[in-house]
């Protein structure tokens, strides 16, 4: 009872605070009208984000099931366009979709796509099929390149994710598998495991041939486990500096719980840390978010199940086990209300970390469905961050569709800011026998307004061409804010490749930080907000520099341990004073050089064991001058 009127005060408190809707449902009129079809019960779908023309606005991919798939073209004009036939997917026609991950696999230039499937369409038969990567030429138009590139095995796949596992610059790729070699229908299914086709199947994992093709590699890596899996995310859960796996499975008290793989690069090695991590949990799994909800620099997991959905909170230092923390931050809702007042159990699937109004930390939006054909209402919900604690927004934020939902990404598809909304709906298998109102995809409209904002778009180079499984760091007012770079998370889905960032009132950060998968550290301080930043990993110019004296480098920079500042070009005194302040302008350390100390005109400074992470100043003083220079302590 104490929850129940807990959650209708929040809903009746956020009524007062909106009397407008925070989010506008525009799907009409932007041109989206797509139903995902579902072929003999539950499963699929989700959508991916991309830029496949470089035009600067994101479209977006949707897996059709048994039905038309979609390529929504963005008009620049708050409109899309479905390009699906001129774009080349006519291979798609005669199978099942799920679900879709973007990536510039051959590294042109141009962000390619993968799609998974369960089945080919053959008279309401079940008859296994593979899964498809279409190849961007660059001109509008998709080549399927699917056997070409070794990834044409028949499977029953369904979430899949990019990430560079052996840093090498390309993406490589992971297929999540339900079952084994599935026969009969789906319909008949129910959750009842059984010997041959319908037993647990085993992942693939692809590593990527430089662009030329994928070499499966599952043996290998040592990664050998079967399960029900509804796909999986690549992560750097431990903060070594290379992407972990997590993968997620569907009745894992029956069949296998889910899996935490750590990366052991530079060996061509997984090694299964689930059990020592707390990952093991035996739960029906359907997505996952990433995020760093308390900003301790570590990323945060929040798995959707049936009823309660786990929110696993990172410890730090890479073997602390997660701690299981849902009812602690109220994200535990396994009963969900309908406008009319009724209850009914959550069915949880697409789930996305993102800040929506702006004010710096991450909020959690939870895309909700019943199983199909079993129609019953199942809201969506939004839990807004607030000091750490997430509390339930009612119906005044507009997000509270009852549809059939599944897969779920944030975009900003006006370029307006802030991060917009797309979920996945499925149709109707069957009539239910009663009246239900369910909706097809719905397109979210971010309304909120008022706090400042940054996006970053990267570019690599020698990393992956739009930066998946690096992260971007944002220092602003004493806070370090985290995006990893995502390639394929939510429910079968992919969200944008650029970072978004709610910078609350500030109209600048300190400094912007990008970590390369794969090596190399750049930065830029002072960037202005309200702009997007295209940081190019071959373009040196502007980073890396504060706006004293160019000549005077610090380096590395954030810094652990130790920092070396290099003063050559100048005719050094007898010594060299150094000062060190916190970014509230607190001396907190000094040091003085003698010039015969100083070898190669670099000085070390050994930062003190007291110093906090954060921002400070390093004042140099050389003769007469001053010179002022910024770094960031980790």
């Amino acid at each position: 009872m104490r929850r129940v009127v807990l959650m209708v005060f929040s809903m009746l408190l956020s009524s007062v605070l909106y009397a407008q809707e925070l989010f506008t449902d525009v799907t009409e009129a932007a041109g989206i009208a797509h139903y995902f079809q579902v072929f003999q019960g539950t499963f699929g779908g989700g959508a991916a984000v991309l830029d496949f023309n470089h035009d600067g606005h994101e479209d977006v991919f949707i897996a059709g099931g048994s039905g038309k798939n979609a390529l929504y073209k963005n008009n620049r004009n708050g409109t899309f366009t479905n390009v699906i036939e001129e774009a080349g997917f006519s291979d798609l026609d005669t199978v099942v979709t799920q679900g879709a991950v973007c990536a510039d696999v051959n590294k042109d230039g141009y962000t390619d796509i993968f799609i998974t499937t369960i089945a080919s369409v053959n008279n309401d038969q079940f008859t296994a099929a593979t899964n498809f990567l279409f190849i961007n030429d660059g001109n509008g138009k998709f080549v399927n390149k699917t056997k070409s590139y070794g990834l044409n095995e028949i499977t029953f796949s369904t979430g899949a994710a990019f990430g560079d596992v052996n840093k090498d610059g390309f993406p490589d790729l992971f297929v999540g598998n339900y079952f084994n070699k599935f026969k009969g229908r789906l319909d008949d299914y129910n959750g009842v495991l059984t010997e041959g086709e319908q037993a647990p199947a085993a992942d693939l994992i692809y590593i990527n041939n430089n662009g030329g093709s994928f070499v499966e590699s599952s043996e290998v890596y040592g990664m050998d486990h079967t399960g029900l899996g509804f796909g999986g995310i690549f992560t750097d859960y431990d903060n070594d500096g290379d992407l972990d796996l997590m993968v997620i499975n569907d009745f894992g008290n029956r069949a296998t719980p889910n899996l935490l793989y750590r990366n052991e690069y530079p060996e061509k090695a997984f090694t299964d840390v689930s059990t020592a991590m707390g990952f093991d949990i035996a739960m029906n799994a359907m997505g996952v978010g990433i995020g760093d909800y308390n900003l301790d620099g570590w990323m945060d997991y929040f798995i959707t199940n049936i009823s309660s959905s786990p929110f696993l909170e990172n410890q730090g230092q890479g073997d602390i086990p997660f701690l299981e923390k849902t009812k602690q931050l109220g994200t535990s809702h396994p009963i969900l209300y309908t406008a009319q007042g009724q209850g009914v159990p959550a069915i949880s699937w697409g789930v996305n970390f993102f800040d929506y109004d702006n004010d710096m930390d991450l909020d959690l939006h939870i895309a909700n469905g019943c199983l199909n054909p079993s129609i019953l209402p199942n809201p969506n919900l939004l839990l807004e961050n607030i000091n750490g604690q997430f509390v339930l927004g009612g119906p005044s934020y507009g997000l509270s569709d009852p549809s059939i939902g599944r897969g779920s990404v944030t975009f900003d598809y006006d370029n307006d800011g802030d991060l917009d909304l797309l979920v996945v709906n499925q149709s109707q298998y069957r009539d239910p026998g009663y009246v239900v109102e369910t909706q097809g995809v719905r397109l979210f409209r971010n309304e909120t307004a008022g706090n400042n904002w940054l996006k970053v778009k990267l570019q690599g180079q020698t990393a992956d061409k739009n930066g998946i499984g690096s992260r971007v760091e944002v220092y602003v007012n004493g806070n370090k804010l985290i995006r990893e770079i995502d390639g394929g998370s939510s429910h079968e889905s992919q969200n944008s490749t650029i970072a978004h960032f709610g910078l609350a009132n500030a109209t600048k950060a300190d400094s912007l930080v990008v970590r390369w998968m794969g090596g190399g550290v750049q930065t830029l301080y002072e960037p202005e907000g309200n702009q997007l930043i295209t940081v190019d990993q071959a373009v040196i110019t502007g980073l890396d520099a504060s706006p004293s004296l160019p000549s005077v480098t610090l380096y590395p920079n954030p810094v652990n341990h130790y920092l070396k500042m290099s003063v050559g070009g100048f005719r050094l005194a007898e010594e060299v004073h150094l000062e060190v302040y916190s970014f509230q302008g607190q001396l907190v350390d000094q040091l003085k050089v003698k010039r015969e100390d100083i070898e190669d005109s670099t000085i070390l400074w050994k930062a003190p064991h007291s110093l906090r992470p954060g921002i400070y100043f390093m004042k140099i003083y050389i003769g007469p001058e001053a010179i002022l220079r910024r770094f960031i302590m980790e």
